[in-house]
């Protein structure tokens, strides 16, 4: 399995992020990991998304220290290597981990220490991160970022990703870091059509996203379709938390099958495993048996995920080798 839309800071565990707290001595709303468990759970059709992004803040708070940030990444990698998965792009905000003193370049290397020694345990799991500026953030923080793209791209880092609050701030006003990533030859995706309409996917695969972040609204636009399929976009999926943001009403009315049946190349992501209480084979479980799909179109998505990782030829023919050696044996 291959997973390209995961983020680190929503897929921490519980016990973990315990832990962490009685270390440093920082606030968590309970000390029982089953109860912290269910309070990081979101519930379908969550109203505020404020009670969405809280739970975001408990990893946060604990992950300001580099210990911390290599455990964390650590024990993802490890735990996507125990469930199956062959390539992950692991999602990360460097600028949030920095609010007691350490540096985007200090977050950074932390992470890719931690990510390095998960794949070195591991069993077969390879991993890079994706870096991501932030909507409405600090424009020096930002561009920090893309100076840590820029620094590590293709030494752990192979790419990033523009995240946040769609809504209050359009796609339009990050022309200019897509610009800048562009120059650079640093490829990126847009988290886009989630909160906003079609055209902030279309402006994002204009300035060059080669992947479009969740890109639920597309589908009211058949000509932005067509465009998807001509300029071989990826759209990374998340099937569960389309339903928990409300993006998605009912897993029926999801428009995943339309784009799949288009030939649209969708990929299945889990978006944030401990806060969506998923795992891959949680969503492809979920879509089997909404859309009656079998494993050839797992294989499938697969495929399309291998052709869409920001990895170089040889690494993604590693990657199809084994992909076809667990669906044929």
């Amino acid at each position: 399995m291959i997973e390209l839309h995961i983020h680190l800071e929503g897929s921490v565990r519980p016990q973990t992020l315990l832990e962490l707290a009685r270390e440093q001595g920082a606030y968590m709303p309970t000390h029982d990991v089953e109860a912290l468990s269910r309070y990081l759970r979101v519930p379908n059709q969550i109203t505020d998304l404020s009670e969405y992004l809280k739970r975001f803040d408990l990893a946060f708070t604990v992950l300001q220290e580099k210990k911390a940030i290599r455990r964390a990444v650590y024990e993802l990698v490890r735990d996507l290597d125990d469930q199956g998965v062959l390539y992950a792009e692991i999602r990360m905000i460097p600028q949030y981990h920095t609010l007691r003193g350490l540096r985007q370049s200090q977050v950074v290397e932390a992470a890719l220490a931690g990510m390095n020694r998960g794949i070195e345990d591991g069993k077969r799991i390879r991993a890079n991160l994706i870096l991501c500026t932030v909507r409405g953030a600090d424009e020096k923080d930002n561009f920090a970022t893309i100076v840590e793209a820029i620094q590590y791209l293709r030494k752990g880092v192979a790419g990033m990703d523009l995240v946040g609050d769609e809504a209050r701030y359009p796609t339009d006003m990050y022309v200019d870091q897509f610009q800048v990533l562009n120059q650079e030859g640093i490829p990126f995706c847009v988290h886009a059509g989630e909160q906003a309409g079609p055209d902030s996917i279309r402006l994002a695969i204009k300035n060059g996203a080669l992947r479009i972040g969740h890109g639920i609204h597309a589908i009211e636009d058949p000509d932005l379709v067509e465009l998807i399929k001509e300029r071989h976009i990826a759209l990374e999926i998340c099937p569960t938390s389309n339903l928990q943001t409300g993006v998605v009403a009912d897993i029926h009315d999801h428009p995943i099958k339309k784009y799949y049946d288009a030939g649209v190349r969708v990929t299945v992501g889990t978006d944030d495993m401990v806060v969506c209480d998923t795992t891959l084979q949680k969503e492809y479980k979920l879509l089997e048996d909404t859309f009656g799909w079998g494993p050839a179109d797992f294989e499938k998505m697969n495929g399309y995920a291998i052709d869409a990782a920001f990895l170089p030829a040889m690494q993604k023919e590693r990657l199809r080798y084994l992909l076809k050696e667990i669906y044929h044996g």
